[in-house]
């Protein structure tokens, strides 16, 4: 299992916090999914790629990259 960091860009209101979870909550492999509005950041653990979940967000109004691990 593996974590994955991603900035959305774009989402800073509770109804696009909804929208950009419902895109990644459903794919196969997600185990949790954790968004924080204030920094525009989705975490996502699970055994999922960094492209399948860039995939999901890519048909919507964000713009998300994956965030460098520390």
């Amino acid at each position: 299992m593996q974590t994955i960091q991603l900035y959305v860009e774009g989402m800073r209101c509770p109804r696009c916090v909804r929208e950009a979870t419902a895109r990644l909550r459903d794919l196969p492999g997600v185990a949790t999914l954790t968004a924080d509005r204030g920094t525009g950041e989705i975490t996502v653990t699970g055994d999922v790629s960094a492209a399948d979940l860039l995939d999901a967000l890519a048909g919507s109004s964000f713009t998300a990259q994956v965030r460098p691990r520390p």
